[in-house]
This record gives structure tokens, sequence and C-alpha cells, in this order.
């Protein structure tokens, strides 16, 4: 299934928003959500951001059973660790359950390649990339 990943873009907040709200839900947690597509479009994208956001989306051919093109999101934002200087930190990565498949294509390496250590969403040698756990699941990822 042909898909792509860009910059979220202001227009894109609403299905950001929508996206946050099912992951909240299936974490059993959607009365936590306090923000809006509003807010999301004011932090994110005014002169000042303070996130960055990529968006996965699909060809209308292979829209969502609701109508949906934008299927996943990763929001991150930067920091700075007094130990180990400039770093990023992954608050979300998310693709809808029906497309979960396009989750594998973006974190695995591509076939053939031997890698030893699990990819990291942005390669950066002047960045440091901590560990966060993940949600619920007990397992451990790079953010």
């Amino acid at each position: 299934m042909k898909f792509t990943i860009c910059p979220a873009k202001p227009e894109d907040c609403k299905d950001i928003e929508r996206m946050i709200m099912e992951l909240a839900v299936y974490e059993k947690m959607p009365d936590q959500v306090k923000i809006s597509h509003k807010e999301l479009e004011r932090d994110g994208f005014g002169p000042n951001p303070f996130y960055q956001c990529v968006v996965a989306e699909v060809p209308e051919e292979h829209m969502s059973k609701d109508g949906h093109t934008k299927v996943g999101y990763a929001l991150f934002f930067y920091t700075y660790s007094t130990w180990k200087g400039r770093t990023v930190f992954m608050e979300d990565l998310y693709v809808m359950p029906e497309y979960r498949v396009l989750a594998e294509v973006m974190v695995l390496p591509p076939p053939g390649v031997d890698n030893q250590e699990p990819p990291r969403p942005i390669q950066r040698p002047d960045m440091e990339f901590p560990e966060k756990e993940e949600a619920h699941w007990g397992k451990r990822i790079l953010a």
C-alpha cells in the first residue's frame, strides 16, 4: 500500500486531534485529553513552535472506513539535557489500527540491512535520543 510521510501542516490539526483522541480511548483515558485542534495549531505552527509533527497519509482509494486519509502521526519536540545536551523526545507515534503495517514500515530497517540497533526517527549526529518506556506494553523503544 502506498503512503506518504510528510511534515504536518496547520490544516492537519483536526486529523491529529482525532488520532490523539483515538489513542486516548485505546489507553482508556479520553478524559485526560485537554487540547483541541486550535491549541495544536497555535502551539505547533506559530512563530516559536513547541513541537513538530509528521503525518502518514494514504491515497483516497485506501481511505479508512470512516473516510480518513491521514492515518498516523508522530509528534516530537526538542529539549535539553544538562548531562547529554540536545535531545529529541517523541511524545506519540500513532497509526490507526487498520494501517498498522505502515508503522512497521516506518520503524523497521529495509530488507537486507543488518541493523543491530533499532532505527531512530531522525538521524542527527548532534542530537541525543533518550530511551522511552512505551506506554502500557512493557517494551522499550527509542524516541
